[in-house]
């Protein structure tokens, strides 16, 4: 829609004469604050992230708050869904514009952290009435960064939660989360939406694969995780099939009074897998 409003003031513009932009990073808050990172904006093989705090609250809203896509080697690697046609929907019946925490909008597949590449505790949705904004961010072109608490997302469900996600030295994606938990053992669902073949090839590696490219997802902490995929199709008749996608990641349980950190890597084949120690803790990212 917006297609014609860029004819008219595009006209007369040469695209010869368009620069790159300076920055490498762009951060908005506002209601459903994000965060774009990308190593270059003329290599086709870079690597770019988005990365999505907000409220499911917000109009059209989905539980998808920590969320992240990543594209590297001209391929998406972390993907969303998007929306579900809203017809679809309710011509079977379905109430979609409730948005209270148990309105059946968020029991459509799509629109809960579930189907997203974000957290999941004890098979929970996050909370409606949660709002999670992007506390920092890094510009250097060496360490691109964002991160964000997203504790009020998970209330009642963790004492604290924060997720950072970092381009490194323009060569691998890192995704943290430092958690404290409370006085009950929990069960921790990390998870990612992917297009690409999964191959899972020891104690927390898998190799992902598409179109002749490969991306390593390295669980750098905790260790032993065993990695696993999931179905991305919905047993409910009203919910869209999901065709030539698979969720990866892993089931942890999360001990009570405890701190917990998760640090995952994302790493393009020709790459060097980075170790547990080169990962700094969120509070050292600025």
């Amino acid at each position: 829609r917006l297609f014609p409003a860029i004819m008219i003031w595009g006209r007369g513009l040469a695209l010869s004469n368009v620069k790159e932009p300076s920055k490498l990073i762009w951060t908005g808050q506002g209601p459903n604050p994000v965060a774009l990172m990308r190593s270059s904006w003329s290599d086709p093989k870079a690597i770019y992230v988005g990365f999505k705090a907000g409220s499911p609250s917000v109009n059209h809203g989905h539980m998808d708050i920590g969320s992240f896509v990543m594209d590297a080697m001209g391929q998406r690697w972390s993907m969303d869904f998007g929306m579900q046609e809203y017809e679809s929907l309710e011509s079977k019946g379905i109430k979609l514009w409730g948005k209270e925490q148990g309105s059946q909008r968020w029991d459509v597949f799509r629109y809960n952290n579930l189907a997203h590449s974000t957290l999941t505790i004890d098979g929970q949705y996050q909370k409606v009435d949660g709002y999670a904004k992007i506390d920092g961010f890094t510009d250097s072109p060496a360490f691109l960064s964002a991160f964000s608490d997203l504790t009020s997302v998970y209330k009642g469900q963790i004492n604290k939660l924060s997720r950072g996600v970092a381009i490194v030295n323009k060569s691998y994606v890192v995704i943290r989360d430092e958690m404290e938990t409370s006085e009950n053992s929990k069960v921790l669902r990390w998870n990612m939406l992917t297009p690409a073949q999964v191959e899972i090839n020891g104690k927390g590696q898998a190799v992902l694969s598409q179109n002749g490219q490969k991306m390593m997802l390295k669980v750098l902490e905790p260790k032993n995780v065993t990695l696993k995929t999931w179905t991305t199709q919905s047993s409910k008749e009203y919910d869209a099939p999901n065709p030539n996608t698979l969720f990866v990641g892993f089931e942890m349980e999360l001990p009570p009074n405890a701190k917990q950190n998760i640090t995952v890597v994302l790493v393009p084949e020709s790459n060097q897998i980075p170790g547990k120690k080169d990962i700094k803790p969120l509070n050292l990212w600025i």
